[in-house]
């Protein structure tokens, strides 16, 4: 099987399951990782529902995501808590 790529992590099973139907709409297949683990435990514990698609409709997948307003250009923009901690590591590569 080839390689998928992580294109968005839920907290919630069901959110998973309403995007992934969304996009098996447009004939983009999608599979996930950690969905038993999010249903039988507290979500956050696992990281959450992570919905894979191939490397060939990634582009695809996003475009329709955007389109369909289950993602915005600012979830691709690093956190805040990243910034902070490239700030750090910048400042002690430094020296």
């Amino acid at each position: 099987m080839e390689d998928l790529v992580i294109v968005r992590t839920f907290n919630s099973s069901v959110d998973f399951e309403m995007v992934k139907s969304y996009l098996e709409s447009f004939e983009i297949e999608c599979f996930g990782q950690d969905e038993v683990t999010n249903r039988s435990y507290v979500p956050i514990v696992n990281g959450g529902v992570k919905l894979l698609v191939k490397p060939n409709q990634l582009d695809e997948a996003v475009k329709l995501l955007r389109e369909g307003g289950y993602i915005k250009d600012e979830d691709f923009e690093p956190s805040a808590e990243l910034k902070w901690m490239n700030k750090i590591l910048n400042y002690f590569k430094r020296k």
